[in-house]
């Protein structure tokens, strides 16, 4: 995977790239919260800062445990909305 930034990702695609590096995910967890944006996030996303934002964070596993991905999201709950099932 160290060469990932210089050819790119496989079929543009992290869950491609991942898969043929023989990282497939099996579970994982994810947790969410809500954030004021800081002056940092709130220029990036054209936003006032302290706007609340949904903020996700994911935790992606092999089937081995190993950690494969971890992702943070910033959503804005004016065009998102989660369904969980359980």
């Amino acid at each position: 995977l160290e060469d990932v930034p210089l050819r790119g990702l496989r079929e543009g695609s992290l869950h491609q790239t991942l898969r043929g590096a023989g990282l497939v995910s099996d579970h994982g967890e994810e947790w969410v919260d809500i954030e004021m944006l800081s002056a940092a996030d709130a220029a990036i996303l054209d936003c006032a800062p302290g706007t609340p934002f949904l903020r996700t964070r994911r935790l992606t596993r092999a089937a081995d445990g190993r950690a494969i991905e971890f992702v943070t999201s910033l959503l804005n709950p004016a065009h998102f909305a989660l369904h969980l099932e359980f």
